[in-house]
């Protein structure tokens, strides 16, 4: 183990390690990528290993920390397949969050979108994702809540009590791009946000307060 790795904390070192491999990187930044739920099929084929040699490397990054194991059983028959999702420790790296953002732009750019409107079309890919792996009982407010924690924010849920939610995003992981362009950067955030209400149904957005990048605490207020 070279002297960098080793000075570095467990966790930190767990990642490391587990990240070294060639093979296991390019399984988890596909993961991180995807928009969804990975099954060990679709890594399988994309790999182009063995089913047994995908299951060992997906292992190794679960107990990382990196990904996160669930079961999805719905149209499926016989065993509940497994499936493979960043976890959110992972999706608070900012380079994750950067890379993301960096697709949006890019895709607006080549379609003639505005950052707004490419940011709407990833929310709603977000939202039917958060279905996919949870099912369809999670409210559109639990749904928002989740999607922006996949984009890397910290987020903190707050429950109405006459239908009105509150997501709050207490950090945001892209504020160093936020306080070079606001005006970018927060259209794209809004554009998730629409997104997903569009995708989900039944919430309508009340307010975005966008505070201060390096501040953050940005308040998402949403009507049932």
């Amino acid at each position: 183990m070279s002297s960098l790795v080793s000075g570095l904390d467990e966790e930190t070192r767990s990642r490391a390690n587990a990240l070294a491999d060639p093979t296991r990187f390019g399984i988890f930044r596909y993961v991180a990528t995807a928009g969804h739920a990975a099954t060990v099929a679709e890594l399988t084929e994309y790999t182009g290993l063995n089913h047994n040699a995908v299951r060992q490397h997906l292992a190794v990054l679960v107990k990382a920390g990196l990904l996160d194991e669930g079961v999805h059983s719905a149209g499926t028959r016989g065993r509940p397949r497994l499936i493979y999702r960043l976890s959110p420790a992972a999706a608070s790296d900012s380079l994750l969050s950067y890379e993301r953002l960096a697709k949006v732009l890019v895709r607006a750019l080549s379609s003639s979108m505005t950052p707004r409107e490419a940011g709407k079309e990833e929310g709603a890919r977000d939202a039917r994702a958060v279905d996919e792996d949870s099912g369809p009982d999670l409210s559109p407010s639990e749904v928002l809540n989740r999607v922006m924690s996949r984009w890397g924010f910290a987020t903190r849920f707050d429950a109405g009590d006459v239908g009105a939610d509150t997501v709050t995003l207490t950090s945001c992981p892209l504020a160093q791009a936020v306080d070079l362009d606001p005006r970018v950067v927060c259209s794209v955030h809004l554009g998730i946000v629409e997104g997903v209400l569009e995708a989900t149904g039944g919430s309508r957005l009340v307010a975005f307060d966008m505070r201060e990048p390096l501040m953050a605490g940005c308040e998402i207020a949403l009507s049932n």
